[in-house]
């Protein structure tokens, strides 16, 4: 199946109801200091960010609209679909570190990902598991930076 796809539009188009969603977004994710220190506001370089990102987006709807520039990329999904499960499977290992805590989402998803990839030599999952659980204590003892645990392990 092959989708024929205007990207400037679309990436105008999503970027802009993204950059507009941030903006709202910001007042209450960003708080302000409780005192003015004369220090510049934490929300000026996200913010002009955000503004700058919505101004491309709407030069390229304009493009896109009325000057009929447009850049249409096919989509073959028989080409796309093997790096779509794999970001798919990146985000089932986002939510099993949420859920379970990183080392078990280590050991689940990364040796599936590997089998999917076609790697069959036993050495290469060892490593790949015992770096991940290397990467959980570096993250805990060396930087101090706390990763979802095993749930009941105080991890």
């Amino acid at each position: 199946m092959k989708i024929k796809i205007k990207t400037y539009l679309w990436s105008g188009i999503i970027m802009g109801l993204f950059s507009l969603f941030m903006l709202v977004m910001m007042p209450s994710q960003v708080r302000l200091p409780m005192f003015d220190s004369g220090a510049p506001s934490p929300r000026i370089i996200p913010g002009v960010c955000l503004v700058g990102m919505l101004i491309c987006s709407v030069i390229l709807i304009i493009e896109s609209l009325i000057f009929k520039k447009e850049k249409v990329m096919e989509f073959d999904w028989a080409k796309e679909k093997p790096c779509i499960i794999l970001i798919l499977m990146l985000c089932v290992f986002v939510a099993l570190t949420i859920y379970i805590g990183f080392i078990p989402a280590v050991c689940i998803v990364f040796p599936v990902m590997l089998f999917y990839c076609g790697e069959r030599k036993p050495f290469i999952y060892i490593f790949t598991v015992a770096a991940g659980i290397g990467i959980f204590f570096l993250f805990k003892y060396v930087f101090h930076i706390s990763l979802p645990g095993i749930p009941g392990l105080g991890g």
